[in-house]
């Protein structure tokens, strides 16, 4: 094909919102370039275009701006979902290398989706994020839309659920019918309110049938999206469910070596030559990666508004031992809750 051509079909795909046909022309403007013996301009291209990095499909263009009208809910008129460009990349998280390398697996497979296709297979599109809160499910997702290109659609629970019999389960229908229309991140988060045991003595007909229908939704669906689910109580979540999801990942406190990591990332905005990250990092032994960012921003903003330049000692010691303080706080106030629960027996 003419390469005027091949350009002309790359911009009609681009207005269009029509991500793979884009892809396909890039693939034959690189194709063109590698016949021509062009083999540094082709893999330059061909590096740009797979690369996580690349702004080519940029969620931060026009591409993305223009979404069909999002569902909602029947009684209240609020919306289902919310959808939100990311520009992130792996850069922007700190996980563990087991679980890195899962999701660059999952992004790979997602990126090249129709070379796949073309041996009759389909990429990893459902993954299951488990874990304590704080430990960056909701962020990875948010990273995962950046890398792959695509928006973030976050399920908005809060509207899901309807008084009306059935109208929860419908409006479950609504949202897997408008993630037909595009490639998305869908985040299911809070999964455990939706997909939660049919089998707990308590629960009753509608849960039961919530379930029920949010199975089939998953089995039936033919979207091109990324489907995440993201619960703090695994436990809850009903058997049936987890045989439904390509990848379960296990989100933990970090260990040593991750929280050093997340006092760099987080502490790389102001000087700090003169601390010892590691002693620092051994006394957050309980610490998600949501209360190390807490600590540094804290210490960060008391530097600032003292008129320094530079982090000191001192600085962070204080602000760990807010955190301290606040977890001790919480500790007994759980503690006296759980007293009064047995006294009540």
């Amino acid at each position: 094909m003419a390469r005027g051509e091949i350009i002309r079909k790359l911009f009609q795909s681009f207005s269009r919102n029509e991500r793979e046909g884009f892809y396909a022309a890039a693939m034959e403007l690189i194709q063109e370039e590698k016949s021509k013996n062009h083999n540094l301009l082709a893999r330059d291209l061909e590096r740009i275009l797979q690369n996580g990095h690349s702004k080519a499909l940029s969620v931060s263009n026009t591409l993305y701006k223009n979404y069909p009208e999002v569902p909602k809910d029947r009684e209240t008129g609020l919306s289902l979902i919310d959808i939100s460009p990311f520009d992130l990349t792996w850069d922007d998280v700190v996980l563990n290398q087991d679980n890195l390398e899962v999701l660059q697996r999952v992004t790979l497979e997602n990126r090249k989706q129709e070379i796949l296709e073309a041996y009759g297979l389909r990429p990893k599109s459902k993954l299951l994020f488990c874990g304590p809160p704080g430990c960056g499910k909701t962020l990875t997702a948010k990273v995962l839309s950046g890398t792959l290109g695509i928006p973030l659609v976050y399920v908005n629970l809060t509207a899901v659920f309807s008084s009306y019999l059935g109208e929860t389960a419908t409006n479950l229908k609504k949202i897997f019918d408008y993630v037909e229309k595009g490639e998305w991140v869908v985040l299911f988060d809070e999964f455990d309110a939706i997909a939660r045991d049919r089998n707990t003595l308590n629960e009753h007909g509608e849960v039961k049938r919530l379930v029920n229908s949010l199975l089939q939704l998953i089995d039936t669906s033919n979207s091109n999206s990324l489907f995440i689910a993201a619960t703090n109580h695994e436990s809850l979540l009903d058997n049936a469910v987890w045989r439904r999801f390509d990848e379960v990942l296990f989100f933990g406190k970090p260990d040593l070596e991750l929280r050093m990591a997340l006092l760099k990332r987080y502490l790389s905005r102001i000087r700090h030559s003169t601390i010892n990250l590691k002693d620092f990092a051994a006394d957050l032994e309980m610490a998600t990666g949501a209360d190390i960012e807490r600590i540094c921003i804290d210490t960060i903003k008391t530097v600032i508004l003292r008129g320094d330049r530079e982090l000191t000692h001192a600085d962070l010691k204080t602000a760990v031992g807010r955190y301290l303080e606040r977890n001790r706080i919480i500790a007994n106030s759980e503690n006296s809750v759980e007293a009064e629960n047995c006294e009540s027996v």
